[in-house]
Order: structure tokens, then sequence, then C-alpha cells
């Protein structure tokens, strides 16, 4: 965050670590950008403008022209511009955004949770992750997984409003995500798994606990707040989105479940320690 409000981010999709041939190049063109959307959103900052890094043994002309359609589609979608970028031939793709937005109130923070903070999530979780590791994916979960839509609006209306103390996006997953934002906040996370709102589509899975909280890649918000439901309620419903209360914050360190043992995440590209 520079002084003068401007928030970067930096996100890379590499081919093999985050998508396969189940993304065509116009999924992995929005979703580079939208990832780092996501990003700048949860920090309660407007997306403004990207520059994008492009690695590819040899692409086609149709491949480009279909990349190119997926980055401008998600441009018009999120209200971003690209500003700039470079290309460079490598063994396999990877695309690099660095985005900046700009934060409409203070921005949204990991830091500042307190105890008895109620936490919220807006957005499904699992549905993305049950579009990767599947055999069998439904379209919703597909969609999930190639086009995330993450809740830039509400996200930036929350901050407005200044009825979050801490907020960050779900692209880890909860299982490494809210050890973080615990801490970060100096407070004891306890999490009701059975609070999350479970898509139809995972109702039917005996996975679906690991997917909601281990899988990852979902872009959902996760927040900290003491502001009244109803209040929230009201901002979500105006957003076309839900809210749900799924744990609180209280004294203490770490994370903990209501119902059994701490889940183990599936992103840790590097054996991070939650």
């Amino acid at each position: 965050m520079f002084p003068d409000g401007t928030a970067v981010t930096v996100d890379v999709l590499c081919e093999g670590v985050h998508f396969d041939d189940r993304l065509s190049a116009a999924d992995v063109g929005f979703k580079a950008v939208a990832v780092s959307v996501s990003d700048l959103a949860a920090m309660g900052a407007e997306p403004e403008r990207f520059v994008l890094a492009v690695c590819h043994p040899g692409p086609s002309h149709e491949w480009t022209q279909s990349f190119a359609e997926g980055v401008g589609e998600a441009c018009r979608t999120f209200g971003i511009d690209l500003v700039g970028g470079d290309t460079t031939r490598a063994s396999s793709i990877s695309v690099g955004v660095t985005a900046f937005g700009q934060v409409v109130a203070e921005p949204l923070v990991r830091s500042g949770a307190m105890p008895g903070d109620v936490l919220y999530v807006v957005g499904w979780l699992g549905l993305a992750g049950a579009g990767y590791r599947l055999a069998e994916p439904s379209v919703a979960a597909l969609d999930a997984l190639r086009r995330p839509r993450p809740p830039v609006s509400f996200a930036l209306d929350l901050a407005r409003r200044g009825w979050a103390s801490a907020a960050m996006d779900a692209s880890d997953g909860p299982a490494r995500d809210l050890p973080r934002l615990a801490r970060a906040s100096g407070v004891r996370v306890v999490l009701d798994p059975g609070a999350i709102p479970v898509h139809a589509d995972l109702l039917d899975h005996a996975e679906r606990r690991d997917l909601m909280l281990g899988a990852g890649d979902d872009y959902a918000l996760l927040f900290t707040s003491s502001a009244p439901l109803a209040d929230l309620d009201a901002l979500a419903t105006e957003h076309g989105v839900a809210v749900a209360a799924i744990g609180h914050l209280e004294a203490g360190e770490g994370a903990v479940c209501t119902d059994g043992a701490w889940p183990s995440g599936a992103w840790s590209h590097f054996g991070e320690r939650s």
C-alpha cells in the first residue's frame, strides 16, 4: 500500500499448477485478471489498471486471440484497464499480473480482527475446488474454476461503510487463509464448518468438507465484523450476493473448528505451515 492509497497486488498462474487443459486460453486470460481483482477488492481497493506478463512455448494465432478475448472480457467485467506488459518464450505457460487499485476508504487489512467479532463469508467455498479435483465436475463447478467472480462491489461498499475489521480473499481456502488472519490479528478464529453455505452441486459429495475448507481457488471474501447482521444482509442483497456467518473471533491464537480437527490445506507451494 502506497501513501497515496494505491494498492498493488501480484499473481501468477502456472500451467500444471493453477490450470490444465480444462481451461481454454480465454479462461486463462479471464482468470489471470480476476484473481488480482479479487486481491484488490479484499483490500478495499477499486481496480484501476494492470500489467501483464505471458510466458509460452510458442502460442498459435488462435491461442493468442482467445487469450486476448478472455483478458478483454475480464477488463469489461471488472472495470480495469490493461496498460502494458511483456511476452517471452518458456517451456510451459505462465501468466503474471501486477494490478493497481485505489482504496475507497480505510484499507481492509488482515490485522484488525478483535475478540467478539463475527466471521463471515461471501461467495461459495469448495465449488472451484470441485471443478479442479473431481473427475466429473458439474457445469457450475467448472464455471467457478474457469471464471471466478469475486464480490468486488460488495467488498468496496463494505470498506466505504467501515463495517469490516479484517478481510481477505479465500484464494488458498479457509484451512490456510484463516490461520493467517488469526496470526495477523493476534486472535483465535473459531470456525463452524456446519454454518458454511453448501452449493447444491456439493450436497451429495462425501468430500464436501475437505473441498470447502481446503481446496481453495474460490476467490470468495472472508471478513470479520461487529456490524449488525441485518445491515450486512441488506448490503449483500443490494449487491446481489449472500453473506453468511461462519464463526467468531476470541482471545487466544490459532484457528479451531467446532466439529473436529483443523483441516489440512491444498495450496502450499513450498510446504508452508499454517
